[in-house]
């Protein structure tokens, strides 16, 4: 609660502060909602993209954000849902925070007031800058046959989504509720697929203090090891060594108990189904700093 009055009190203030500036030299954007999938059977995965679509008028230098959507809760079939933030194209500071589920909506908070300083810009290109792939897990076994009805909350009841660019030396609220959309959402919500090849992804976020998420991809059933190494080759963590079905996983490493420095971390599965390429082995590389 007390986190929703310091964001809430944040956002009126940044609103109050923008509010004598004319909105004729602010950058125009497209907010969407992409590439919608049930990646498996109790898991949804879609990406929040940001493009600058006047650049040759404007420039679009991305300072706050905060990003709510409707949907529909009853996919939970039962379970207790999970909301998390997977990967962005932003600096760590300038990523929304805390992604939570309330009642029917899904909540991004506004990040904390950068340094004016080498403030990203978005992309005029489309889609436009990766603000957040998100993550949108049951813990049931699957997810009800229930939609998911994804949809950008645009307002006038709050919470809603709220955009923030740095012009002339100040922080303006560019939200345009007459131009935004709140229906701006593609993708699939089908019966998940299973994956066709083998992957193994960068840890996110990279680099990290002290944890961070490996996310990995069975197109068969295998066993399945994850383990982490120092630069001496040591093997320092076992994280994964089990028999596991074909699907998409992911698995937390907490380096709090080690130190600083470069670490790596080697996806081996055996006794594969040989018609998917075999056996797999992928190793990656991932920064600590504390």
């Amino acid at each position: 609660m007390k986190n929703s009055i310091l964001i809430s009190s944040l956002v009126i203030l940044l609103s109050v502060v923008g509010q004598n500036i004319s909105l004729a030299g602010n950058p125009k954007y497209k907010l969407t909602a992409e590439n919608v999938k049930l990646v498996s059977s109790n898991v949804y995965e879609f990406d929040i993209y940001l493009q600058h679509v006047n650049s040759g008028e404007t420039k679009f230098e991305y300072v706050l954000g905060q990003f709510f959507f409707d949907f529909n809760s009853e996919i939970a079939n039962g379970g207790t849902l999970t909301y998390s933030i997977i990967g962005s194209d932003l600096p760590q500071s300038l990523q929304p925070r805390n992604p939570t589920v309330s009642g029917n909506q899904l909540r991004l908070a506004v990040n904390s007031v950068p340094p004016k300083e080498n403030l990203p810009l978005i992309s005029s290109k489309s889609p436009g800058t990766l603000i957040a792939k998100m993550r949108l897990a049951t813990s049931s076994k699957s997810f009800s046959d229930a939609g998911l009805n994804l949809k950008l909350r645009s307002g006038p009841e709050n919470p809603f989504t709220k955009i923030f660019a740095f012009i002339e030396n100040q922080i303006v609220d560019i939200t345009n509720k007459d131009e935004f959309s709140a229906d701006k959402i593609s993708g699939e919500e089908s019966t998940a697929s299973l994956p066709n090849e083998f992957s193994l992804s960068q840890n996110y976020p990279n680099p990290f203090n002290p944890s961070t998420s490996i996310n990995y991809v069975l197109p068969v059933n295998g066993h399945v090891s994850l383990n982490i190494y120092d630069v001496a080759g040591r093997e320092i963590a076992t994280l994964v060594n089990d028999q596991q079905s074909a699907g998409n996983y992911s698995v937390n490493f907490d380096g709090s108990s080690f130190a600083s420095g470069v670490y790596f971390y080697r996806l081996v599965v055996s006794g594969a189904n040989q018609a998917k390429s075999g056996n797999f082995t992928q190793v990656r590389k991932m920064l600590l700093i504390k």
